[in-house]
């Protein structure tokens, strides 16, 4: 029940609240889609296709018919018998009646595009023919100058600088340093911030920010009556020596991944990848041990080229690297998404826009990016994943190792048996093998006897000299080029990678002190995700097409005090949640609604809903049903008998992600992901309302022994908001509680279980009501 809202008809609030979502989710389906994002995808997925198949005929030098596509006007203005494309109307469009070849005309003439090349140019022309400005190149200047001005001009390209903290006026406010910067912007414009929240607001914000779960009844109770000036640090480093922290900001780092525990659409392969889950308590354990972020980068890139001593574990770490889309196994595709995740995810910089032509916008060169594939394609997987815990012996093991023995013995029996058919390529012996080795994979996958191993990368026995493909083509070779760090974060003095594949060097560049980016991206991440909005609001781009920071010198500030504190990210918690900024409460003065609607002077506190995660482990952590057992293989989380652990132990499958999923606004797992979509569709309220899952918490919840031993309904009722809120309720509240208590049914209410053919009793609908409240899913 939203304490915002009062009802004296509490099914009648209930279809209220679906009947807004669903107009909010019509509004917001009808909207158009982001621009920056419309921009990326034509030039990743459009542009290649015009520069291979159409430019030819259609670009600067030749325009058959009349018609050029190299530019959004000329494209617009069409050929010598009129337009060629109606943005918005595929299905209008020549041209894409041309490429589908419906008509007479059936281009390109060399034969059909494939499907998926004509599924891109369709989409492109429903979102209205997306192009990218090119205004404020200057075609004129060399790559060598383009890149040096950048270096200067930009401002993510410059050094990390640590800035004096401001002088403010308002002494008394500040707590910490954070508070310097933000104050004087507020100051500078006249403007005020809001009221420190109250107690049981700030505690619920930061437990929910570190730990992912609610603060119980006596935490919030031991906080409100903690009259000491060090309470709320109390409080905050209690959250930060807890293992769900890791937990919690682990799967923040796995969306950053594109963790997934599948390989993608395959045709015969395998395709669960079989200790995916070693890369996600990798993630986990890390955080959990404040390792400093740039061994955490370095570890994730090259842990195999490190002198690791007994502890293997940290090979699990370059599953970073290895647990993307297997894109049919296209290596130059896998080579790509390497190369994004490891750019756009660590430093922000859309380096893949490279792959065909240079960056349209950032200083980055087609040869920059073939520099970065030689490392990649120098770089295998092993055949046998190393083993980074000895097993213990148990019978779950030895009869693990009897079945994998038998299953590679038949395996190679087979091979020997018909190596000339194998040989010969004959699409029947080929699948009884893949059948064969499919078994061993599916083995390890599922046996509880098999021990962890990593997903983890070696260097070739010889590095590969790396050559650009020409429009992205790996049968067009161009010029050779160098395995070396991209230019624009390197200068003048920029050397070749020498230590085999060049994937240790690349590390050591990113996690550099002298790396402008690497900092300021990590410490914008964390920003973001207790503020619910970066100091950079682009977090993945970093170039010329992102937002500038709404306080540059906060973030240079932030990122240098990062680095000297040793690359310490609890630390760096400790800075911005012990600040005055962070407990502001989230209610705007009417100046500040004015002036600053969008929040991006940090007049108040962002009020943020739980992400899916969060939402479910809540549900489970209220009905006293969460198993906080760490680590260990991802589990089944949609289906009946619902499992009870965390939600980053699920099972996520990147083909076929499930639809609660998705209506949740989880991340994608096929791509780096800064920031998670917010959306408000009616599936959400009706996946409260009608799941089975979220009635199991609700009849677990009443059956809690501090639930069943308040027999005084108005005692009860204080208490489930207390557990579920984190307050007492008004007097209007209980009243209300009771009326439906005593309306909801004719059965007696004080009955603990649910009567044949009755789904819920009144106490356990009354239960469910609350679980639906904003207040649980808002945190202010």
């Amino acid at each position: 029940m939203n304490r915002f809202m009062r009802s004296t008809d509490l099914s009648s609030w209930l279809l209220t609240v679906v009947g807004l979502i669903f107009s909010a989710a019509v509004a917001h389906a009808e909207a158009p889609a982001p621009q920056a994002q419309a921009i990326e995808f034509f030039e990743t997925q459009v542009r290649p296709i015009l520069v291979e198949n159409c430019y030819s005929c259609h670009g600067p030098e030749k325009q058959k018919a009349g018609l050029r596509l190299d530019s959004r006007s000329a494209l617009l203005k069409g050929s010598e018998t009129g337009p060629v494309i109606i943005p918005g109307k595929p299905g209008e469009s020549i041209l894409i009646r041309a490429i589908r070849q419906e008509g007479d005309v059936k281009m390109p003439p060399k034969g059909k595009l494939p499907e998926a090349a004509i599924a891109a140019l369709t989409t492109w022309v429903e979102l209205g023919v997306p192009w990218t400005k090119t205004s404020g190149k200057v075609e004129a200047k060399t790559e060598v100058d383009a890149i040096a001005e950048a270096r200067k001009s930009h401002w993510a390209f410059r050094p990390v600088r640590k800035p004096p903290v401001p002088v403010v006026q308002n002494e008394t406010w500040t707590q910490t340093p954070v508070d310097c910067f933000i104050l004087a912007g507020l100051e500078a414009k006249g403007l005020q911030p809001a009221d420190r929240a109250e107690r049981r607001t700030l505690i619920r914000r930061a437990t929910f920010d570190l730990v992912g779960l609610p603060p119980t009844p006596d935490e919030v109770a031991a906080f409100e009556a903690d009259g000491s000036p060090e309470a709320f640090a109390k409080v905050v480093d209690r959250l930060l020596a807890s293992p769900h922290y890791g937990e919690r900001w682990g799967r923040h780092w796995l969306d950053v991944a594109r963790y997934a525990d599948t390989k993608g659409y395959l045709f015969t392969e395998e395709r669960r990848y079989p200790f995916a889950y070693t890369y996600r308590d990798y993630v986990i354990r890390a955080f959990n041990e404040d390792l400093p972020y740039d061994q955490f980068i370095i570890q994730q890139l090259a842990a195999d080229s490190l002198a690791l001593g007994d502890d293997k574990r940290p090979l699990a770490a370059m599953g970073f690297l290895t647990l993307g889309r297997r894109f049919l196994n296209n290596v130059s595709d896998i080579i790509d998404d390497r190369i994004d995740v490891v750019s756009r995810g660590l430093m922000g910089l859309t380096v893949g826009c490279a792959r065909c032509h240079d960056h349209k916008f950032d200083p980055i060169p087609t040869k920059d990016y073939y520099s970065l594939y030689g490392v990649f394609a120098s770089s295998v997987e092993p055949r046998d994943l190393p083993v980074i815990m000895d097993p213990a012996p148990s019978d779950a093991y030895r009869a693990f190792e009897k079945e994998l023995a038998a299953l590679q013995r038949d395996v190679a029996d087979y091979q020997k048996e018909h190596q000339s058919e194998l040989q010969s390529g004959n699409r029947k012996f080929r699948d009884e093998l893949r059948k064969k080795q499919n078994k061993v994979e599916q083995l390890k996958v599922t046996h509880p006897g098999s021990p962890p191993r990593a997903m983890a990368l070696t260097d070739a026995a010889q590095p590969v000299e790396p050559h650009v493909l020409v429009r992205g083509n790996p049968r067009n070779r161009g010029e050779a080029v160098p395995r070396q760090f991209l230019a624009v974060l390197s200068g003048p003095q920029r050397k070749p990678f020498t230590h085999g594949s060049g994937r240790l060097d690349l590390a050591q560049a990113i996690a550099s002190r002298n790396n402008p980016l690497t900092a300021r991206v990590m410490v914008n991440r964390i920003w973001q995700h207790h503020f619910g909005a970066g100091l950079v609001r682009t977090p993945g781009d970093f170039g010329l097409r992102g937002e500038p920071p709404t306080h540059p010198e906060l973030l240079d500030f932030l990122a240098a005090t990062f680095m000297e504190n040793g690359w310490s990210i609890k630390k760096l918690h400790r800075l911005i949640l012990l600040s005055s900024v962070y407990q502001q409460s989230s209610t705007a003065s009417p100046r500040a609604q004015e002036i600053d609607p969008d929040n991006r002077w940090w007049t108040r506190m962002n009020r943020q809903r739980l992400e899916f995660e969060a939402l479910r482990d809540t549900l489970l952590a209220v009905a006293g049903h969460l198993d906080e057992t760490l680590g260990g293989r991802a589990v089944e989380l949609t289906s009946a008998p619902f499992r009870t652990r965390r939600s980053v132990y699920g099972f996520i499958d990147r083909q076929n992600l499930p639809g609660l999923f998705r209506t949740f606004d989880f991340a994608n797992p096929d791509t780096t992901t800064a920031q998670r979509h917010i959306t408000t569709v009616p599936q959400q309220a009706l996946f409260l309302m009608n799941s089975p899952f979220v009635i199991e918490q609700a009849r677990h919840l009443m059956q809690r022994p501090d639930v069943q031993g308040r027999r005084d309904p108005r005692d009860r009722i204080s208490f489930l908001y207390r557990l579920l809120y984190g307050r007492d309720p008004d007097a209007a509240e209980i009243t209300l509680g009771q009326r439906f208590l005593e309306t909801a049914d004719e059965d007696d209410p004080e009955r603990e279980e649910s009567p044949p053919g009755r789904h819920l009793t009144a106490w356990e609908a009354y239960v469910q009501a609350l679980l639906l409240g904003n207040e649980l899913v808002f945190i202010d």
